[in-house]
């Protein structure tokens, strides 16, 4: 029998600095928005960095939101359980993670805009899950998607985990060797950011579950 390919779950990134905090653009080499270029691609909500008033309500809405959790973490740690509040690590690049957020970035014609739109979590239905996987031996690079069936809300689910039989489908294609380097990226929530570098020059930043899962891509793609 033949071994199901390694998955991983995976969309495009967010921001986690108070100026593009759930956040993200689509940028050519001159930083021009290609976001309208896209074929296909459902409206979204237009990029923009915060000012100061904006940043300043992120940097209010996080220390209120720890002092709420506090007690949990604290209770969490004496029963043993892994919950804590999410780190990130050290910034790498502030041009592309505090003055802007691109998650794509590509010339015309190049890899990077071949993604599929399922990858951003602002455009699917919540319950849609992308994964990433690697087919061996022809070593194609996969992003395939499924309905859960989470109950809940985009902001809180619970239960479900299972696919919806029928939904599962095969959005993009790509042969290994198209791409030259995948990276992790420290400045992000429990370091689970990573960049995927594509052989025409063009790149993008996806995350995952963890910062294992995002070194197990890695590893796996490299």
């Amino acid at each position: 029998m033949d071994k199901e390919p390694e998955r991983h779950r995976v969309e495009f990134a967010s921001g986690s600095a108070a100026s593009v905090e759930n956040r993200r653009s689509f940028r050519d080499h001159e930083r021009n928005d290609i976001e309208p270029d896209l074929p296909g691609w459902p409206p979204g909500q237009a990029f923009a960095v915060r000012g100061f008033f904006g940043k300043l309500g992120r940097h209010v809405h996080t220390v209120v939101t720890t002092l709420l959790m506090l007690p949990l973490y604290i209770i969490a740690g004496a029963l043993g359980s892994p919950a804590s509040p999410d780190k990130r690590g050290k910034l790498e690049e502030r041009e592309n993670e505090v003055d802007d957020f691109p998650v794509i970035w590509a010339g015309v014609g190049e890899t990077a805009r071949t993604l599929p739109w399922q990858l951003d979590p602002s455009r699917r239905s919540w319950r849609m899950v992308t994964e990433l996987e690697l087919t061996e031996p022809d070593g194609l690079v996969r992003i395939t998607s499924y309905e859960d069936t989470a109950r809940g809300s985009r902001f809180l689910a619970w239960g479900g985990g299972e696919k919806v039989p029928g939904s599962e489908a095969v959005l993009w294609t790509l042969p290994r060797e198209e791409i030259v380097g995948v990276e992790t990226k420290r400045f992000s929530m429990a370091e689970s950011d990573f960049k995927i570098s594509f052989r025409d020059g063009s790149w993008a930043r996806l995350t995952t579950n963890s910062s294992d899962g995002a070194r197990r891509i890695a590893a796996l793609l490299c």
